[in-house]
């Protein structure tokens, strides 16, 4: 069964490295912060028209994917997930308990691996002939992580909008 996307702005991919943990912590804030932001760039069209700027973000471009392909991140299995302002819900193979504390581990880019670490609880665990459906809220972050956060959803939101669109759908 599909994941239907949440009301509101949300991340829908059928394939996303993520996985629930009890053992990780939540990852760095200012780091996770500024990967959001460094991804977000890096994503953005550039056209050109600044050449000074043009080459010093295909510099910055290049040195940022030869260090990530050094990096050796083991990533999660790839499962389909959508992820809203206030909640995630992922199909997986194990149920998992109603009100249970842990972390949410993801990786938005295969090309700059970094797991994302964001504490989340267990809301609903659904059975379905393939396994179940867990559905968690995220729990509080701080402001700056948030605000990274948000505009990342938004981002990837209005990415999907578009490719409806496109699709006349």
């Amino acid at each position: 069964m599909r994941l239907s996307p949440f009301d509101g702005p949300c991340l829908l991919r059928e394939a996303l490295p993520l996985a629930w943990s009890l053992e990780d912590e939540a990852g760095n804030d200012w780091e996770m912060c500024r990967y959001l932001q460094v991804l977000a760039d890096f994503e953005l069209p550039h056209d050109g028209s600044d050449d000074s700027q043009s080459l010093q973000a295909i510099k910055t471009d290049l040195t940022l994917l030869w260090l990530a392909k050094t990096l050796k991140v083991t990533l999660p299995n790839e499962v389909e997930a959508v992820m809203g302002l206030e909640s995630v819900a992922w199909h997986a193979q194990v149920a998992l308990p109603i009100g249970q504390q842990g972390v949410v581990v993801f990786c938005l880019s295969k090309e700059f691996p970094m797991l994302l670490k964001l504490n989340a609880q267990i809301e609903q665990c659904i059975s379905q002939a393939s396994g179940y459906v867990i559905y968690a809220k995220w729990l509080p972050m701080r402001n700056m992580l948030l605000d990274s956060f948000e505009k990342m959803i938004f981002r990837y939101h209005r990415r999907y909008i578009q490719q409806l669109r496109e699709l006349g759908v």
